[in-house]
């Protein structure tokens, strides 16, 4: 996405003229490079932090005769996105997985559902279907290639997943 497209989007999203965003754009920008200039970071909440860092002197070979050449330290911009940041990308962009979830053995059980770090551990966001033999049955689209910490909430009691182990917490542990 170039500044223009990103102007347009923001624009379209609140209302402002493109040309008052690409004001607010530059603006921000200009204040960004400012505070690194001085050696100042800049917190964005729940986004990033924006900083400087002094990289290391290199050796590095000489491409004019071959011999080594030293390239002096320097100080470089860094960017560090927040958990918050870099989970909404993964979750975004990570290939999804169909992942099926049986209880057996509460059949007397009211409501049960599957909480874990993929729903923030939230009591019936993602509830079972009772079967007619007893059991339940749940099916999630989940991010590939990540382990995954569960429970089942049992009428509000959480119960760990006798199919996978746990850890010594009780909290059953999967690989998806």
């Amino acid at each position: 996405m170039t500044r223009e497209e990103l102007a347009r989007e923001t624009a379209a999203r609140t209302g402002l003229t493109m040309k008052e965003v690409q004001i607010v754009l530059v603006t921000f920008l200009d204040v960004i490079r400012e505070a690194l200039c001085r050696g100042d970071s800049i917190f964005l909440r729940g986004f990033g932090c924006f900083s400087t860092r002094m990289g290391r002197a290199r050796r590095v070979r000489d491409p004019r005769d071959n011999g080594v050449m030293i390239i002096p330290s320097r100080y470089r911009p860094l960017f560090r996105p927040y958990p918050a940041l870099s989970d909404a990308v993964q979750n975004s962009l990570a290939p999804r997985t169909r992942v099926a979830f049986f209880c057996i053995g509460y059949s007397n059980a009211q409501t049960i559902s599957v909480v874990g770090d993929f729903n923030n551990w939230i009591e019936g966001d993602s509830p079972m279907q009772k079967l007619p033999d007893g059991s339940w049955f749940a099916e999630l689209i989940l991010p590939s290639g990540q382990t995954i910490n569960y429970n089942y909430s049992v009428d509000g009691t959480h119960r760990p997943d006798p199919a996978y182990r746990s850890d010594s917490s009780g909290v059953s542990l999967r690989q998806v």
